[in-house]
Order: C-alpha cells, then structure tokens, then sequence
C-alpha cells in the first residue's frame, strides 16, 4: 500500500456519531387530542342532561303544564255582579238619591227610599211620579254614579238601570207596581199594603 506524507487533514479530530433527528411535535398533538376528548365529553353530557329534561317534562302532566292558575275572589269579584249585601258594601256612596213613587201604592216611596238611606246613601227627595211603565228603574245622570246606581238597584231589587237626563239628580229611583207590594230587595208583601193596580196607572198618588 502506498505511503504518503502527513499533511495538515491528517490532525482532524475523529467526530461522535450522532442519533438520528427527530421532530419535537409529539407533545403539542398528544395535547390537541386530549382537548378534542374533552369537547367531546362535554358535549355529550349536555345531550344526555337534555334528553332527561325532555323525558321529565313528557312525563308530567300535560294539563298541570297548561292550566293557568285560578283568578283569586278580589281578582273576579265586581260590584255588579256580587249579592246585594256584597255591592253595597264596597261601592263608595258619593251621590244623593231620589226615590220616586210611581205605582199608584201609597208609602212607597218612602219605604224604599228608608231601604236606601239605611244603606248609606243621602237621600234628596222623596216622592211621586206619574209614568205608564209597570217595572221599576234605576237612573243615573252621569257615568260616575254607574257603580252606585247598580248597587242601589241590586238592594231595592230592581234589574231596569240606565244613564239618563230625563231626572236632574245623580241617582234617581222609579218604583212601579211590579215591586210596589214586595219588600226592598225583593222580600215578601208588605202587610196591608195595596194591590198593584188599585190605583190609576201613572197616576201620582198622595202619599209617596
């Protein structure tokens, strides 16, 4: 084999073999993948809640779900609608009454217009009118008096009530004979009392 001089290549230190190289991205995918099982995970739980809810919410009763809750009595209650007694209880009294007779039956006037004042209203006139209508009415002159009237009508009996400028007073009351012989209210006969008819229909009488 040939020889040849040493030259300066020849002092070159020998070099450590190295592994071989690898990629550094193992760890940032392991933690990819753990987060994707998470997402995973928790959508699956709230699927599983919601399908709880849905068979829970089946299984109860459809009528209990729907059902509104029962309106209380002071939701429901009207002054119009109640018993007499009830009405005239809570409607405030501010308007002044007059209780006319026009029935023929002499005293009328004056007992139902003694039922109206016991209830607490104040009472204006009371007296006779002369009309050919046989069943008994309530007048109010203005729509602020409405409630009131449709107490009054309820204590006295009576189902006729309107708004009307046919009378000057707030509240005006016309008995005929269709309750002339009846109790305010509509109570049995009043002793010895009248007859309806026993006088001249419309006719005012002298005693109201």
């Amino acid at each position: 084999m040939a020889r040849y001089p040493k030259d300066e290549f020849d002092d070159i230190p020998p070099m450590q073999r190295k592994g071989a190289h690898r990629r550094t991205g193992g760890t940032r995918s392991q933690a990819g993948a753990i987060a994707l099982i998470s997402v995973l995970a928790i959508a699956a739980l709230l699927l599983v809640l919601g399908a709880v809810n849905i068979i829970r919410s089946s299984a109860e009763d459809p009528e209990q779900q729907v059902a509104e809750p029962a309106a209380t009595a002071e939701e429901t209650a009207d002054p119009t609608e109640t018993a007499a007694g009830d009405s005239v209880e809570v409607v405030e009294k501010t308007a002044s009454v007059t209780v006319l007779n026009a029935s023929g039956v002499g005293g009328v006037a004056g007992r139902f217009g003694d039922a109206v004042e016991d209830a607490g209203w104040e009472i204006a006139q009371v007296g006779n009118y002369s009309t050919p209508d046989s069943v008994s009415s309530v007048h109010y002159s203005d729509s602020e008096f409405e409630m009131e009237a449709r107490a009054i009508a309820d204590l006295l009996g009576i189902e006729d009530v309107e708004e009307s400028t046919e009378f000057q007073g707030d509240i005006t009351v016309v008995v005929c004979s269709d309750i002339a012989d009846s109790e305010p209210g509509g109570g049995a006969e009043t002793p010895g009392s009248a007859t309806p008819g026993a006088a001249t229909p419309g006719a005012a009488t002298e005693d109201p």
